[in-house]
């Protein structure tokens, strides 16, 4: 008797799924063979054959209600995982799009020094830029990334975002990105320094140096000093060579449309 009891306590504690099936089985068969007195048992044995079919069907009842509800679990857990990554992805789209539309915006904001850059980088996949203003504003905006950094230099690159701004959006208006950045920088421009830009109205190119046959040697011109601050922007043609500045067509026509206005505006 109290083996019996024994083996009904280990048995009841037996959680594996298949061997709950396997007692149950088992025991649900003797009982069945014992009522049809195909085998005999006592009366102890077919108490704890019954107690084994309760407790195991209890066990696989359990086990079913166990699995129906992992299931249903798992399919609310799927659909919360898909809501999410939905969701993720929504925010991550909009987060694009609100990036790019800020760098787009920088873009009709840019200066004559940094649309020069830009432009350098419509011929190539890196150029080589001075640490400075213009450099700093171009990656705060995000439209280039410096893969190297020097001392004094960077190799600055566009970054994809602005990359495919460019080529589906703002090269094919580029020259007029550049003149309204022209526009307002002759617009801001010192009176000192604009009567040098004023001769462009007559000319195409001009000599900053003066060659002297005297022993004296050659000279600069006072426009010298003006143009070379302004040698690597989008104002002269690039590539720059010489004392020769030669003005960008665009920028001639933000010459001639802000220094027109001024001197018809003077003349009254």
């Amino acid at each position: 008797m109290q083996s019996s009891k024994e083996v009904l306590e280990l048995l009841t504690k037996a959680k594996d799924m298949r061997l709950n099936i396997a007692i149950f089985t088992v025991s649900l068969a003797i009982l069945a063979c014992a009522s049809k007195d195909l085998v005999s048992i006592d009366s102890v044995s077919e108490t704890v054959l019954r107690g084994l079919t309760f407790i195991t069907s209890v066990r696989l009842v359990y086990g079913v209600i166990g699995l129906i509800y992992s299931y249903f679990q798992n399919r609310q857990e799927e659909r919360e995982r898909l809501t999410k990554a939905a969701e993720d992805a929504k925010n991550a789209e909009s987060k694009s799009l609100k990036n790019r539309e800020v760098i787009s915006r920088a873009f009709e904001t840019l200066d004559i020094f940094q649309l020069y850059i830009i432009q350098e980088l419509k011929r190539q996949n890196h150029v080589r830029v001075k640490k400075g203003a213009p450099l700093f504003t171009l990656k705060n905006f995000n439209i280039i990334y410096t893969p190297a950094v020097g001392e004094q230099y960077e190799s600055a690159s566009l970054t994809a975002v602005a990359k495919d701004i460019l080529e589906n959006e703002l090269w094919r208006r580029f020259d007029e990105l550049k003149f309204n950045a022209l526009v307002r920088f002759f617009e801001g421009i010192q009176p000192e320094d604009a009567r040098h830009f004023q001769e462009f109205l007559s000319k195409d190119s001009i000599n900053s140096k003066r060659f002297n046959r005297s022993s004296s040697g050659s000279q600069y011109y006072e426009n010298e000093r003006v143009f070379s601050n302004y040698s690597n922007s989008i104002i002269f043609a690039q590539p720059q060579r010489s004392n020769t500045y030669i003005i960008d067509h665009t920028a001639k026509g933000a010459i001639e449309t802000v220094f027109k206005e001024k001197t018809e505006e003077a003349n009254g």
